[in-house]
């Protein structure tokens, strides 16, 4: 249910299927009593129209922008959600259930000192994760990015790829300009991570 509050409105034009003059011909000629395309001269004219039946007609139904997407969720069980997957992250079994390799650290989740938020370039984040072992996680991002099936490839979302770490701080002294170019890594602001 909380996953339905980031959609975005879609629907079918309004005009869609309606934008040709037709009427039926009534009754007492032996075909359908649906609407037709008037004139002649062209193979359009005489065909149904405006029907959800008919080829070029409207859908059944046409959707709406003012659909109800969201969906109140009680904030208690908001917090609930947030409190089980913090929890689950203390799971190996479960978070290598998930695709991550953590086979190398030394815990999960694994806890660092706060010098790491202090961490300004690209580099010094990639030895930090190589020197935790934390990098076979990472490489695994760029092995998985391949082309995205379906029509997302024509809007903007031509390549997938799997998630990697995910880095929780609570100062950003740098740390976020550390890590966000390295593919598949995430980081949040501890604070961020309860719901209100």
């Amino acid at each position: 249910e909380v996953a339905k509050n980031k959609r975005q409105p879609y629907c079918v034009n309004v005009d869609a299927g309606h934008q040709t003059s037709a009427e039926s011909w009534g009754t007492g000629r032996a075909v359908a009593r649906i609407p037709r395309v008037r004139g002649g001269g062209t193979h359009r004219s005489g065909q149904g129209a405006f029907g959800n039946m008919c080829r070029g007609g409207r859908m059944f139904g046409p959707t709406k922008t003012w659909r109800r997407w969201h969906r109140k969720v009680n904030t208690a069980q908001k917090r609930y959600a947030v409190c089980s997957a913090i929890a689950a992250t203390g799971v190996p079994a479960l978070v290598m259930a998930k695709g991550h390799q953590i086979g190398g650290i030394a815990e999960v989740p694994l806890v660092v000192e706060d010098k790491v938020q202090t961490f300004t370039k690209t580099n010094e984040a990639v030895v930090f994760l190589r020197r935790n072992k934390a990098w076979e996680d990472v490489a695994k991002v760029y092995t998985s990015r391949r082309m995205r099936a379906g029509k997302g490839k024509l809007r903007n979302r031509r390549h997938v790829q799997k998630l990697g770490p995910l880095v929780i701080y609570d100062q950003d002294q740098g740390l976020t300009k550390a890590f966000r170019n390295i593919p598949g890594v995430d980081t949040m602001q501890f604070s961020v991570c309860f719901l209100s």
